[in-house]
């Protein structure tokens, strides 16, 4: 029986169609059918899977890691425009940079958009790709770590060098159950960095974010070198010499402003990405790139020459009066610093258009809605990654976190469950000066559905539709 469980699992490894056929819901069911709970995340057999295709992965690949500067930014949300942020300071600073986010891969000058739906490759595919960064001779690799990835061990054999802590909120607690748990997957990146395999001269470094009182837990784990970033907190006087902070905030529609204190100078930085979260993600990778030292005019021309993220709080403009905007927000902290963002310089209507994904924690759902309904004028439900679900079951769970007395059908909220139609619907809604905000799907180019990935890019959608 075991076997037969482990050849079901490789069946999905091997071919990439065969998760969206099956679908995880299937997978666990039939996986408790042949084993009972013998395949759960906190069994042996689970981990010997797993553990043995990362062990594989790495030695087959040679262990690229060991030739690379490896950063993995771990976290809630802002990892992947932390990522993009500080790969660009490291490329602006003259070094080859490979990396592998939720959106995109570089690989020095290379650039390309990642399909997969993951935010961290199978442990075969990110081996490969490591092994391809120091083939092209890339200096750093900056790596998306998710908690599923930890706890899975697809990163078995990655010696990061350096790990970078951005927030901790409620999600995939479908996979973790609880809180602590999830915490606890996080925590490994920064549990195992320290004793981890090391390249001569370089440190083993941790980031932490001082406003999340996570970092508190996450830095009593040893490192050569310890720093912290903070937009809200008074840093403790032992803190300031290995500590970056933004002062002087002055925020805007398309970007911000802010004063930014390093240990050795005070400069001010410009970015041309919107919220405070992006500024707290600025420092994020402007405190990676001061410890592996990056000077600061440097980390400043690469903070200030980001222009976009893909699908990260993506303005899209082809003439319309009225502003448009994805972001790949699917959480309520994301919710919440999203709409945050947006509603501050929308003057006039805002026009919420989510659903949320199938297969993933259900919990959430109504708190999407109430976030939502605390700041949108208009709300369209919708499908997104519906995977195994129906999507109006996931829509009907959304809909009690939404006031009735605020919010009425056919008025100003409206269920659209085809996601094509519905976002044609709230363009045709906007008027002059209005704001349309496209929820959770961000730069993604497919969508999971019960017969599969189809392809779906909403950015290039909305621009064919304006245009």
């Amino acid at each position: 029986m075991k076997n037969l469980a482990i050849a079901f699992c490789c069946t999905a490894e091997l071919d990439p169609s065969f998760p969206l056929r099956m679908t995880k819901q299937t997978m666990k069911y039939l996986l408790k059918k042949i084993l009972g709970r013998a395949f759960a995340p906190d069994t042996f057999l689970y981990n010997t899977y797993h553990k043995g295709r990362g062990v594989l992965a790495s030695t087959l690949s040679g262990f690229p890691s060991q030739k690379l500067i490896v950063i993995g930014v771990t976290g809630t949300n802002g990892k992947t425009t932390t990522c993009n942020m500080l790969a660009n300071i490291l490329a602006v600073s003259g070094a080859k940079v490979g990396l592998a986010t939720t959106v995109n891969f570089w690989i020095g000058d290379k650039r390309w958009v990642n399909e997969s739906k993951m935010t961290t490759l199978s442990p075969f595919a990110l081996q490969k790709l490591l092994r391809r960064m120091v083939n092209a001779k890339c200096k750093y690799a900056v790596i998306e770590t998710s908690s599923h990835a930890l706890n899975q061990h697809r990163t078995w054999g990655i010696f990061y060098d350096v790990a970078v802590f951005t927030n901790l909120t409620q999600d995939h607690f479908d996979y973790h159950r609880t809180f602590e748990e999830y915490r606890d997957a996080k925590a490994k990146l920064f549990r195992e960095l320290y004793a981890s395999p090391r390249q001569s001269g370089v440190p083993k470094i941790m980031v932490l974010n001082f406003d999340d009182p996570t970092s508190s837990y996450l830095a009593k784990y040893p490192s050569d070198h310890t720093f912290y970033y903070t937009i809200e907190r008074e840093l403790p006087l032992e803190t300031r010499e290995s500590s970056l902070s933004a002062t002087a905030i002055q925020l805007s529609p398309t970007g911000s402003s802010f004063e930014m204190r390093t240990p050795t100078g005070t400069l001010p930085v410009r970015l041309h990405l919107p919220g405070t979260f992006n500024i707290q993600n600025a420092l994020a990778a402007a405190s990676a790139a001061f410890a592996l030292g990056v000077p600061t005019p440097i980390i400043k021309q690469g903070l200030e020459s980001v222009t976009s993220v893909p699908g990260r709080m993506d303005r899209i403009k082809v003439g319309q009066p009225f502003t448009v905007i994805c972001d790949y927000a699917h959480t309520p902290d994301g919710f919440e610093k999203v709409f945050s963002a947006v509603r501050e310089f929308s003057p006039k209507k805002l026009i919420a258009v989510f659903g949320s994904a199938g297969d993933r924690d259900k919990t959430k759902r109504p708190v999407l809605g109430k976030i939502a309904s605390n700041f949108a004028d208009t709300i369209i439900l919708t499908e997104e990654d519906p995977g195994n679900e129906d999507p109006m079951d996931i829509i009907n769970q959304i809909r009690p976190g939404i006031p009735p007395e605020k919010f009425h059908e056919d008025e100003n909220l409206y269920i659209i469950v085809d996601r094509k139609a519905a976002v044609r619907f709230a363009l045709e809604q906007a008027q002059p000066d209005d704001t349309v905000l496209f929820l959770a799907l961000g730069a993604q180019t497919m969508m999971a559905t019960r017969t599969g990935l189809i392809p779906y890019d909403e950015r290039e959608y909305i621009k064919s539709l304006l245009q």
